[in-house]
Formats: C-alpha cells, sequence, structure tokens
C-alpha cells in the first residue's frame, strides 16, 4: 500500500523548515523597532550626511555634463 506524500519523513521535514522562525523570511529591522532617542539622533546624523554626499556627486555629475554639453542661454 503506497504512502502519500503528506505522510513521508521528506513532507515532515519541509514541514518542520518552514516553521522555524526566520526560514524563508526576510527580517524587516527597521520597520518594526522601539527607537530610543540615541537611535533617532543617529538616524538623522547618518541622513544628513547622505544628503550631503548625494549634493556633491550631484553637482560632480553636472559638471561633468556641462562638460560634453555646455548650456546653451540662459532660463527665461
Amino acid at each position: 500500500m503506497p504512502t502519500s506524500y503528506a505522510d513521508s519523513a521528506q513532507a515532515r521535514e519541509s514541514d518542520r523548515r518552514w516553521d522555524l522562525p526566520n526560514f524563508g523570511k526576510v527580517q524587516y529591522a527597521d520597520l518594526f523597532h522601539e527607537y530610543t532617542v540615541d537611535d533617532l539622533a543617529e538616524r538623522n546624523v547618518r541622513r544628513l550626511k547622505e544628503r550631503a554626499s548625494l549634493k556633491l556627486r550631484i553637482g560632480a555629475a553636472m559638471a561633468q555634463m556641462e562638460l560634453i554639453c555646455p548650456p546653451v542661454g540662459g532660463v527665461e
């Protein structure tokens, strides 16, 4: 008498692994975190640094673009 897949040891092992806390799941630490004042301050400092870096990178990209295609005329 054949057994079904659901009765096999392989199926039970597969089910057991899916029941583990982190198997196949992505952790979203930033979404589910109790922020303290220090955490928020650190996050704001990091955001300011990223924005300053972005401003420099955009300026460098614009300078490169203007070397290739100089601006024509002015904005009216």
